[in-house]
């Protein structure tokens, strides 16, 4: 299934990233973790990628973060979602509703077409 994966790693990144965070704030190591826990293998996430989704989502006022520097070891940056990142969240909502809708779609004529064959 190559062809189909290309590109498409972290597509819906931010809006896990969004729901996660929506949950509890987290530095981006967890995070990081805790939706690759999430996602079905082959769909893992680069951390990488989620680093620089966060740099961006920061910079558009989605997620603000904070040093959190009381525990033992390295400082690590907290993001917690804004009322911006829930507008977007909700707008993530709404897409995957719709693009749900049209994945069964695809799926119940597919299953349909092989039980005729």
């Amino acid at each position: 299934m190559s062809h189909g994966d290309r590109g498409k790693q972290g597509r819906h990144l931010a809006s896990f990233a969004l729901l996660l965070l929506a949950e509890h704030p987290s530095h981006g190591l967890a995070l990081h973790k805790d939706i690759n826990a999430l996602l079905p293998e082959g769909l893992q996430v680069d951390a990488g990628n989620l680093y620089r989704l966060l740099r961006e989502m920061e910079t558009r006022g989605a997620v603000v973060s904070d040093w959190h520097t009381e525990s033992a070891g390295p400082a690590r940056r907290i993001y917690r979602i804004t009322e911006q990142g829930y507008s977007e969240l909700a707008e993530w909502r709404d897409d995957i509703a719709k693009r749900r809708k049209a994945f069964d779609l695809f799926l119940n004529r597919y299953e349909s077409l092989r039980r005729s064959l």
